[in-house]
């Protein structure tokens, strides 16, 4: 039984706004439903991922999270299936919501994603206190500050593969690049020279102040439907494939794809270095072959596999991914304007090294 998304919203996405989540949350949401031509009283299944993981967000309901009883009680839904993804990533809600689509649990579903940061805070780093369970036996001390763990990782490939710094900065190059053609990035018309670069403080070497994604007020939703209730006047991709980071590799067995079938990835980059470990862990690269893929212009637009084509997270701002799921269905769907790459199976990863989801989006008619 075939899936899609059938349709996708977004909201405005801010650095600081006076409205509050439930606005961007609304914004977003009604935006997918007209999108994909579907009354509100037609949606019946929800699947969201409300927990905020930045470091040292306050996870307050409505504060700088937002629920499905909230947002259903705002919209006045009346769902027969729904569910909040704790930790999870909007890859994880294509999945949930395509089981639940394949179960006839539901026929239209509403997905969303919504991030705000709250007034008086800013990008915070957090710091080590109390560790329980099996973390006070296999963590340093320091390890989750200030993206300490993906450091150390990329400090690590460096120097197997002999990159640089100057190989991140291709990283945050591209995604700066990228984001001129997208009008909702955050980085739109800012573009990035080396010295700019080499000059931002560090965060946690190797990586500086623009190796990291910067958190946004903003919210972005999708409906999916089974592909024999797509609406009329909708435009829809494919969900062909998923999978998690215990099988990365279940994502090519499940749509019958592999890694030089794919017309665009859009990999996470909350951190630059990320871009490397799934480059490599996906096959899309050899071991250690990404900086000199991304060097040679490999992941330009027009080029062997544009990634990141709307900016990513480096470029856009920080979604936790729904940026780049909403960049593959338009570019799977041909919907992508002045970005818009080679139709054809379309790749999502998001989340880090250890924690990843996959879904490969396809165009309906090729």
């Amino acid at each position: 039984m075939t899936v899609v998304i059938a349709g996708f919203g977004s909201s405005t996405l801010e650095k600081r706004s006076d409205r509050g989540i439930a606005a961007f949350a609304l914004e977003a949401a009604l935006a997918a439903l007209a999108d994909a031509s579907i009354r509100r009283d037609e949606i019946d299944g929800y699947v969201g991922a409300p927990f905020a993981t930045n470091a040292g967000s306050p996870h307050a309901e409505g504060g700088d999270e937002i629920s499905l009883k909230t947002v259903a009680g705002l919209m006045g839904l009346r769902l027969t299936w729904g569910a909040d993804l704790y930790r999870r990533y909007p890859t994880d809600m294509v999945a949930s919501a395509a089981h639940a689509l394949q179960a006839g649990t539901c026929r239209f579903v509403l997905g969303l994603r919504a991030l705000y940061v709250a007034p008086g805070l800013d990008y915070a780093t957090g710091t080590s206190g109390p560790v329980f369970g099996a973390d006070q036996f296999t963590k340093p001390y320091g390890y989750t500050t200030a993206g300490a763990r993906f450091a150390a990782r990329a400090w690590a490939y460096m120097t197997r593969h002999g990159a640089t710094r100057d190989d991140l900065f291709a990283i945050v190059d591209l995604s700066r690049r990228h984001a001129a053609l997208n009008p909702q990035a955050i980085w739109r018309d800012k573009p990035l020279s080396l010295e700019d670069y080499s000059r931002g403080r560090m965060i946690a070497e190797p990586h500086g102040l623009f190796d990291c994604d910067l958190p946004i007020c903003g919210a972005q939703a999708f409906l999916m439907c089974r592909e024999k209730d797509l609406p009329q006047g909708a435009t829809p991709a494919r969900v062909t494939g998923f999978s998690g980071f215990a099988r990365p590799e279940a994502l090519w067995s499940m749509s019958g794809r592999g890694p030089a079938d794919l017309k665009t990835a859009q990999l996470y980059d909350g951190f630059s270095s990320m871009v490397w470990e799934w480059l490599d862990g996906l096959g899309l690269t050899e071991p250690g072959g990404a900086p000199a893929f991304l060097r040679d212009g490999n992941g330009e637009y027009g080029a062997r596999l544009p990634l990141n084509t709307a900016g990513g997270a480096l470029g856009e701002g920080r979604l936790h991914g729904m940026g780049h799921l909403r960049e593959a269905y338009l570019q799977a769907s041909g919907r992508a304007g002045l970005r818009q790459q080679a139709m054809g199976p379309a790749l999502v990863q998001v989340g880090p090294y250890d924690d990843s989801s996959f879904v490969l989006l396809e165009p309906v008619n090729v």
